[in-house]
Formats: C-alpha cells, sequence, structure tokens
C-alpha cells in the first residue's frame, strides 16, 4: 500500500500537468451599495483603496448592455456610454429611482472600477460612465463590454468579504 501512494501522487500531479489552461473569465457588473456588511454583501476596493461594501448580486451585467461607444465629456475627458437592453433600461429607471443621490458600483473583471453618484433617474436607457484614467482604458471597457455581452455571466465566488 505504501508503494502505491507514491504511484497515485505521481498520476494526479501528471493529470493536473496535463490539463488545458482555462481561458481568462471577463465580467462587467453593476451593484448597489450596502450600509451593513451581511451574507449577500461583500467588500471590494475602489480604485483609490477605499473598502467600498457592495450587495453580491449585481443589478445588471454585461448580457444587459445593448452597445458601448466611446464619448468624451465638455472638459475633453474620456467617457463610455452604454446602451442597455430594453428590458434592463427598465429595471436600471427603478434603479436609479430608488437610489437617487447615492452611488452604484462598477465591478470590472471582479475590481471595483467606478463608483457613479445617481444624479437622477435613468429613463432611456442610457448611461455615460466618466472617470477614466485615460482614453486607453475607456477604449478598453468599450471593446470589452462589445465582446463580452454574449458571454455568460459567472456565479459570485463566496458571498461574504473579499473576493
Amino acid at each position: 500500500m505504501k508503494r502505491s501512494i507514491p504511484l497515485l501522487f505521481a498520476a494526479l500531479l501528471a493529470a493536473c500537468a496535463g490539463a488545458p489552461p482555462s481561458a481568462p473569465q471577463h465580467s462587467f457588473d453593476v451593484h448597489t451599495l450596502a450600509e451593513r456588511p451581511s451574507a449577500g454583501t461583500r467588500t471590494l476596493a475602489d480604485p483609490q483603496g477605499k473598502a467600498v461594501l457592495v450587495v453580491t448580486q449585481p443589478v445588471l451585467t454585461q448580457r444587459d448592455v445593448q452597445q458601448a461607444e466611446l464619448a468624451s465629456v465638455a472638459d475633453g475627458k474620456p467617457a463610455v456610454r452604454v446602451l442597455f437592453t430594453p428590458e434592463a433600461s427598465q429595471r436600471l429607471a427603478k434603479l436609479t429611482r430608488e437610489e437617487q443621490g447615492k452611488a452604484l458600483a462598477v465591478v470590472i473583471d471582479g475590481q471595483l472600477r467606478l463608483l457613479p453618484k445617481v444624479d437622477r433617474p435613468v429613463t432611456d436607457g442610457r448611461v455615460l460612465l466618466q472617470g477614466f484614467a485615460s482614453r486607453a482604458e475607456a477604449e478598453t471597457l468599450v471593446r470589452r463590454l462589445n465582446e463580452l455581452r454574449d458571454t455568460p455571466v459567472q456565479p459570485e465566488q463566496g458571498a461574504g468579504g473579499q473576493p
């Protein structure tokens, strides 16, 4: 029996080494913020490293994006215009009515990238995301959103605490 353990271990290592690498999973989610930690929340770091408590279940995902395009705001800084599907536009209108005056968490590839404040209800299904460090960052998001809209949504990993 003791002699077979090294053989089993070697076979297990060989099987793991032969497994094909998994393709990177990308995601785009919009989450509401939470006031208190619970089983349905998790903590993410915003771009400045500040801890932000978000509801784990996203309200909108990449499947809800109909189209994304590069835009710019009055000061010439880059922005991304996102058009949501008709069904998602209804959810967005309800969400922005309920969360008016609060921020929403835009999570890209598991990282909190933007915390836009809801100034008014969004009833036309279009949002303008601002706050990008560079034009290249905004262009990357546009490309990713247009690629991701047909990608299946991956279930959340771990509901409480850090991802």
